[in-house]
């Protein structure tokens, strides 16, 4: 695209019928954004919300629950709601003690949210919902400053309207959607701050990008590829642009200070936690490409096909998902490749060096680790949400030009395709608004699996051990376990006699916590055999031996 176009598409007026099409797409966007809050279970991640803002630690939960003695599984109850009597002060200290590499802002939020909206599925959700609708004015805000045209902007709200992406953060009670504003806003912010070059504006970018660190921690590589940016456009020339992004960053960077000092003191906490990043390994280098490249089309598109299991390393797709991978993948590559021709060959320098480094700095921090050393930093979908604003803006550029700068049989033919990408958005939010679980919360279908089998009996009992993953599974269970069933927590290195008087007992077990010793150790003990019952969900069945 020349700059003559350039500068066309920047004077046009967005047609009637174009504002029809993207507030009738805003509209169901809402609708599926809110419908249904309280349908799905709660996943194993948003159990720690509820936990975080419960103001209990999980310390606590290890002390007073998990302590070798048989409670009711209802007892973890008031571990996932609201006390009134632990207020903000409790879920900043929970966070500080037992989650640091989480910031506060999102659940500093969501405490004072469900204090007015309640703490059930709905309430907690709800935050999420209202936060996603500041997406549209935020991308809209940065396309007016990077392409300075109405029309973009139209068609990237429209796009991100039906987004499944988009849709399902809006349903997840985690900071990614907030993550998204803060993305969007600092972005523009910085060009906005590039064009006044103004007290006032360098300073409104000093805070958002302290409200995106307060928000996650990979915001920082966001002010990174906002720097690179600052230099390149400036031909490395220390000029006042410069300058003053420093002084912005530093700033920001100082107003995060009190957090960033939890992060430092709590760093072997922070690591603990995940340490599964980098500790499960996929082999081979093109399966993980593949695999990030699989992802890139549930942008636009995801009907819950394909499955991952972040934590025992199955991320072979199901056989009969097999040729949707295959598809997903070609389809993907030819996406970023067109779309990164159109960026680089066809747009102003600053807009594609802004759109590649957005998106490219972050994917390619988490990518290079994982392709040399191991890990799955860069196909955790959440991580990855720089690069997939990035493509969503770039789609709705090169879309919107085609619109209205091809030959007349051409615009039918874009016409007809952002039609299609539109239909398939909706598509995929109608299957995600009538789905218990979806793909991307690990393992919430073959545990809703094993609480359905647990829940046939009368009166079980389930055992597991207090490391961190089983905590956060046994407060999981809680929301599905009937509350007939008790739990018994054991010590990894010895084993306590079962009560004789119960007659179905069930192991909850984790490979990837190392559980399994536990397996072997009733197994080794001669007194009780153990039966597999599920291999997916790893639930074990033990059984008194009796003596003949």
């Amino acid at each position: 695209m020349n700059l003559e176009k350039q500068t066309s598409i920047a004077k046009l007026i967005p047609p009637i019928l174009l504002k029809i099409l993207v507030i009738l797409m805003i509209g169901l966007g809402i609708f599926f954004r809110f419908a249904h809050l309280g349908q799905k279970a709660i996943w194993y991640d948003e159990v720690f919300t509820s936990l975080a803002i419960s103001g209990h630690t999980v310390a606590e939960v290890q002390q007073e629950v998990f302590n070798e003695n048989i409670i009711p599984i209802t007892a973890l109850d008031k571990y996932q709601h609201l006390n009134p009597d632990r207020g903000i002060n409790e879920t900043v200290r929970y966070l500080i003690t037992s989650d640091p590499q989480h910031p506060p802002l999102y659940y500093v939020m969501l405490r004072l949210w469900v204090q007015v909206f309640g703490d059930s599925s709905v309430g907690l959700r709800s935050l999420s919902a209202a936060i996603s609708l500041l997406v549209f004015p935020s991308v809209y805000w940065l396309c007016l400053e990077l392409f300075e045209s109405p029309i973009v902007g139209w068609v990237t709200i429209a796009l991100m309207a039906v987004s499944p992406l988009q849709i399902f953060l809006a349903q997840d009670a985690r900071q990614y959607g907030l993550w998204m504003v803060t993305i969007l806003v600092s972005s523009a912010a910085l060009l906005r701050a590039i064009r006044r070059e103004n007290l006032a504006s360098w300073a409104i970018y000093a805070i958002t990008l302290a409200l995106g660190l307060y928000t996650h921690l990979f915001t920082v590589l966001i002010a990174i590829s906002h720097g690179i940016y600052v230099i390149f456009r400036h031909n490395f020339r220390f000029n006042k642009s410069l300058v003053n992004y420093l002084l912005g960053t530093s700033v920001g960077i100082f107003i995060f200070l009190p957090w960033l000092f939890v992060v430092i003191t709590h760093i072997s906490t922070a690591q603990q936690l995940t340490s599964w990043l980098s500790s499960i390994k996929i082999d081979n280098p093109f399966d993980l490409i593949a695999i990030f490249l699989t992802r890139l089309t549930r942008i636009f598109f995801d009907v819950n096909l394909g499955s991952e299991n972040t934590w025992d390393n199955k991320f072979i797709l199901e056989s009969k998902n097999l040729y949707y991978s295959i598809i997903s993948v070609v389809f993907s590559l030819n996406l970023v490749l067109y779309i990164g021709y159109c960026i680089v060959k066809k747009c102003t320098k600053s807009i594609s060096l802004f759109l590649l480094l957005l998106g490219g700095v972050p994917a390619l921090c988490l990518l290079l680790p994982d392709l040399i050393g191991g890990g799955i930093r860069s196909i955790t979908f959440r991580y990855q949400l720089p690069l997939y604003l990035s493509i969503q803006i770039a789609v709705a550029y090169v879309l919107s030009f085609h619109l209205f700068f091809e030959k007349h049989w051409r615009q039918k033919v874009w016409q007809f395709l952002i039609v299609g990408v539109l239909i398939a958005g909706l598509v995929s939010d109608v299957m995600f608004f009538k789905a218990d679980t979806w793909w991307t919360q690990a393992r919430n279908q073959s545990w809703q699996i094993a609480a359905k089998y647990i829940n046939k009996f009368d009166s079980p009992l389930l055992v597991t051990n207090d490391n961190i993953v089983n905590i956060g599974a046994s407060l999981y269970f809680s929301h599905l376990l009937k509350p007939k069933i008790n739990l018994l927590s054991i010590q990894s290195d010895h084993l306590p006699p079962l009560p004789q008087e119960i007659n179905n007992i069930f192991l909850w077990d984790d490979n990837h916590t190392n559980n399994q010793d536990l397996v072997v150790r009733f197994e080794d003990n001669k007194t009780y055999s153990v039966s597999l019952i599920d291999p997916v969900s790893e639930l074990w069945q033990i059984e008194k031996i009796q003596n003949k």
